[in-house]
């Protein structure tokens, strides 16, 4: 399904942020990396919660995009290599390595994991692989391969780009449905969510070990963040 809008200029300016759409970034001072969600809220749910856990738990940079609205959210998705809004550049900007996470409409409870980061994608394959996660290699179109892809948009060009089957991401919450938006969210966050991002934080923590400082950062938002 081709997207509604094909740059963050064309979504803002027929959107408007803090009702329709909220993004939200932290850029930790000396953090190596970055996780990031540009089709979180209600885009593709929870995928702003899992780059929130997983940024917070190793004190590395954060952004998400969100959708707000009570429908029609997918009309807020932003192709990977066309993501151009401004605030993910500079998160990306400072960071080695970034991990990007996303949700797939089938039904599958596998995972997708592609990307130009080799290192840190065997890291994390074989980490969830050992907690008991399906992994599979992605289709062309969900890769993750392209250098535009905002996963790869780092100092050293190269990002790990993780697509969540929806049945996957069903299993990581009690109580809401995978449409509902963040404002509206009763869910709370079932075991197999925290096993799933602790083999995902020990991978990076292995591969990319924090050897400086993130004792600082900068929280942009047009309103209160969630998840």
């Amino acid at each position: 399904m081709a997207d509604t809008y094909a740059s963050y200029a064309e979504l803002a300016a027929h959107n408007t942020r803090g009702r329709d759409y909220l993004i939200s970034s932290r850029v930790v001072n000396g953090a190596r990396g970055a996780n990031i969600a540009i089709h979180g809220g209600a885009i593709e749910y929870p995928t702003t919660q899992l780059a929130d856990y997983c940024a917070a738990a190793l004190k590395t940079s954060f952004y998400s995009l969100q959708g707000l609205k009570s429908s029609g959210n997918s009309a807020l998705h932003i192709t990977s290599n066309r993501f151009d809004e401004p605030s993910a550049l500079q998160v990306l900007r400072t960071a080695e390595w970034t991990v990007s996470w996303h949700g797939t409409s089938d039904s599958t409870a596998t995972t997708y994991l592609g990307g130009l980061d080799t290192e840190l994608g065997t890291a994390i394959k074989d980490g969830l692989a050992a907690a008991g996660f399906a992994i599979s290699p992605p289709p062309q179109e969900i890769d993750g391969k392209d250098p535009r892809n905002i996963a790869n948009r780092n100092l050293r060009g190269q990002g790990v780009q993780l697509e969540l089957g929806r049945g996957l991401r069903e299993s990581f919450q009690l109580g809401a449905a995978l449409t509902v938006a963040p404002i509206d969210d009763a869910s709370r966050p079932s075991d197999v969510f925290y096993t799933y991002v602790s083999a995902v934080t020990a991978a990076i923590a292995e591969t990319w070990p924090q050897s400086r400082t993130g004792s600082c950062f900068r929280f942009n938002s047009s309103a209160t963040a969630t998840g």
